[in-house]
């Protein structure tokens, strides 16, 4: 079942059949918060994206005038419309140079006709809900946006060219210009053009700017801005460039007015509850990108601060630890998202790009200076006592203190949460591996004072890395399911041999075609294709808590909890074979004690015995 849409979307439709656009209409406009768009043919197509906002493209591709490839290039060749994801709709042969033309103009996927109505719901609808996601996430920065608002110093933001993309009302307050006065001009011209003595400064001049220029932060408590009065505000400034992909692509000032001196200690009061709501946002905006590992960041922080706690930390040390463990994955952000929501154990090259988010994450805070201690414990969590961690490869008591907490806080959340690739430990085990690894990974102070903080943790059940909902069920499987039959592939087993069954045994049954080869040259590959989406479909619902699995060309497999020893007559003694000519092979394999064998080997063993 998909979730009901929030938002509205118009879908185009593009086909040089009349008969066809009014059958996906009709199918289409009947499942709600949806808009069908119809053109008769390329160049309708082309004119309708001119004239409508689209959401989504299905696209014919055989077309008289102008077939469908060239009608994507159109589209993503205009800056306007090249994200509008394109789904390619075909009754020709789907050889994989076809396939790979395609995907390389940029379609996210692929029907074939005779369209089946229930594949282009749960395609569509899939497609639809990511955009619902993309929706909350653009909330998570009106957010943020709505935060820098509330602060109480001036915050303007500039791009290479020194114009203005972004000031808060509190800096138009304070300068006495109007919104539309400043944004897209340059600045400078404004509010910088001279100092306190009027001498004219040039923009290439300005200390403010050359922050952008030299890529380090710029700091002054005695700086003058020029209000539209033609009168000078004394402003502590904070200049630091913004970067994205380790470029410079603008900066961002905060300044705060000096003429205010005995309202000091209520601004800074203010801007401690201001940061703590940035903290909070950032990491909503990182959890919003991976929600499998939401909470994580949470849980550490409250395991550093019984730690340091037991350790008698001071109260200042305890919250700049919970602060920068709130803020140890921040550097995520950069992570692709194929690493970052991958649903299984990482490759060296991913392991690779994943450890670059303590770089990332250590150059994003460093830059401003209520960060860069925070910047300097979370660059360390991943050292380890021996000197075999990362990034830098610290030892023992070269590690700061607070990171040695944050380094074991960091490794009892991952011992004690469910991952795709392995079961979570009991606190028992948790415990009794930290004292193992004491002097070895970890730092002895800390294990044996984590012994007794976290001795009475209640560790509970739901804390898992594990999809929650069918929307984090599809992005968890994206990857994983076959495109013809929307089955999963023989990749995804393991996981659901190890985290979906209520047993440790299972019965796998392999179930083959006969004479489909000659199937196809008698009816023609489209009608192939067509049979097996639809005998797909008739044994993934053959039975109820069965899992179906599509293994290659005529192949499936069948994986069950209970024994079906009448597979092979029920299938025989349905229609789904009744007049193809084709023959049908049934074999059982009966597997035990699943959990007790790691993901490498179930996997090896299963494509072994499979293929």
């Amino acid at each position: 079942m998909h979730s009901q849409l929030i938002n509205n979307y118009n879908i185009l439709c593009v086909d040089d059949n009349q008969n066809n656009l009014f059958t996906l209409s009709a199918l289409l406009e009947n499942s709600g918060n949806i808009n069908v768009i119809e053109a008769l043919g390329a160049k309708a197509g082309l004119d309708k994206l001119l004239l409508e906002k689209i959401d989504l493209i299905l696209l014919d591709v055989q077309m008289p005038e102008m077939n469908g490839f060239e009608v994507a290039r159109l589209v993503k060749a205009n800056r306007k419309t090249k994200d509008i994801p394109i789904i390619f709709v075909t009754a020709v042969f789907k050889s994989e140079e076809f396939i790979k033309e395609g995907f390389e103009i940029g379609a996210v996927d692929y029907l074939t006709k005779p369209i089946d109505d229930n594949q282009l719901l749960n395609k569509i609808m899939l497609y639809l809900e990511i955009f619902e996601k993309n929706h909350k996430i653009m909330q998570s920065e009106k957010k943020f946006v709505d935060i820098a608002q509330s602060i109480g110093d001036g915050i303007y933001t500039l791009d290479l060219n020194n114009k203005a993309t972004f000031i808060n009302n509190q800096a138009l307050n304070k300068l006495g210009f109007d919104y539309r006065e400043l944004m897209g001009k340059e600045i400078h011209d404004y509010i910088h053009y001279k100092d306190i003595n009027n001498r004219a400064i040039k923009s290439s001049e300005c200390k403010i700017h050359k922050a952008m220029i030299s890529g380090e932060a710029y700091k002054d408590d005695n700086e003058y801005f020029i209000k539209k009065d033609g009168s000078f505000l004394p402003v502590s400034v904070l200049a630091t460039p913004l970067h994205i992909d380790n470029e410079i692509v603008g900066s961002v000032t905060v300044f705060r007015d000096n003429t205010e001196k005995e309202k000091i200690l209520t601004l800074e009061k203010e801007k401690i509850k201001n940061q703590e709501q940035i903290i909070h946002s950032m990491i909503d905006m990182i959890e919003s990108r991976d929600s499998y590992t939401a909470g994580h960041t949470k849980r550490v922080a409250h395991y550093c601060e019984l730690i340091a706690t037991e350790m008698q930390y001071s109260k200042d040390d305890i919250n700049l630890l919970k602060k920068a463990a709130w803020l140890h994955d921040i550097g995520k952000i950069s992570t692709p998202d194929s690493v970052l929501l991958k649903p299984n154990k990482l490759n060296k090259v991913e392991y690779k790009l994943i450890q670059e988010h303590l770089s990332s994450g250590y150059e994003m805070l460093s830059k401003i200076d209520d960060y860069r201690v925070i910047a300097d414990i979370m660059r360390e969590h991943h050292e380890k006592y021996d000197g075999s961690g990362y990034p830098r490869g610290l030892k023992a008591d070269t590690i700061m203190p607070l990171s040695r907490i944050m380094i074991v806080a960091d490794a009892f959340d991952a011992m004690t949460t469910n991952r795709v690739y392995k079961p979570k430990k009991s606190l028992s085990v948790a415990l009794q591996e930290l004292e193992d690894l004491s002097a070895e990974h970890f730092h002895p102070e800390v294990v044996e004072a984590s012994l007794k903080a976290l001795a009475n943790i209640d560790v509970s059940d739901d804390t898992s890395q594990l999809p929650k909902t069918s929307m984090e069920e599809h992005r968890f499987s994206y990857f994983y399911k076959d495109r013809l039959t929307d089955l999963f592939i023989i990749d995804y087993l393991s996981l659901i041999l190890r985290y979906h069954l209520n047993s440790d045994s299972v019965y796998l049954y392999s179930v083959k075609l006969h004479n489909f080869t000659q199937y196809n040259r008698t009816l023609g590959w489209s009608n192939g294709d067509k049979f097996l989406i639809s005998f797909a479909n008739f044994i993934d619902n053959l039975y109820d808590n069965t899992v179906v699995f599509r293994i290659e060309g005529d192949d499936f497999m069948i994986l069950s909890e209970v024994k079906r020893a009448t597979l092979k007559e029920d299938i025989l003694e349905s229609d789904i074979l009744k007049d193809t000519q084709l023959g049908l092979g049934v074999s059982e394999k009966y597997i035990e004690n699943i959990r007790e064998k790691d993901q490498k080997t179930l996997s090896e063993e299963f494509k072994k015995d499979l293929s």
